[in-house]
């Protein structure tokens, strides 16, 4: 069965830039909503010449400075991270929106990820379990190891074409 959309929006350009300035206002506050409403996001990674793509749970922080994840230590993402700390992930809400991509929103974030040590994995484990309570077992695990992403942008799409680019270090407000 094939599923039938609206149509897409048309941005008119000259009309599109003013409306953009006006929405970069909102912008951090927009991209903080839907980094909270969704639970999971896809990591990208890449090694061998080669990219990858997996799901992952995550948080993020309230500055947006940085997100957090977990996964086994015997995991592909773990060792690819081990060798290139440049990722990449995307989180967007086309579940929540199945009718309208005029409404999907979708974010891609790229940033710099490391391996935290156990002591530096206790001042994020609460970030990340106060989301994701459900893996608690999972997080405590010795073959788990956690994942910090320092953000570097992000790229915020919504109404199917509007697009604006946010940093973090740029933006330094406390949100």
């Amino acid at each position: 069965m094939r599923k039938v959309y609206d149509e897409p929006m048309f941005i008119d350009l000259k009309i599109g830039i003013k409306k953009k300035e006006e929405a970069k206002k909102s912008l951090a506050e927009d991209i903080r909503r839907l980094c909270d409403s969704q639970s999971f996001a896809v990591l990208a990674t890449q090694g061998n010449g080669q990219p990858y793509a997996t799901l992952i749970s995550f948080a993020a922080t309230q500055n947006l400075k940085y997100i957090i994840f977990t996964t086994p230590k015997a995991t592909r993402k773990y060792s690819l991270i081990e060798g290139d700390k440049r990722v990449s992930l995307l989180i967007d809400n086309r579940s929540n929106q199945p009718d309208s991509i005029n409404q999907i929103s979708a974010l891609t974030i790229t940033g710099n990820a490391r391996i935290l040590t156990d002591e530096d994995q206790e001042h994020w484990t609460d970030l990340f379990m106060e989301k994701h309570p459900y893996l608690s077992n999972f997080v405590e695990s010795d073959s788990t190891a956690m994942i910090l992403v320092e953000v570097v942008r992000y790229f915020y799409v919504r109404k199917f074409q509007e697009v604006f680019e946010w940093s973090p270090k740029q933006n330094s407000s406390s949100l």
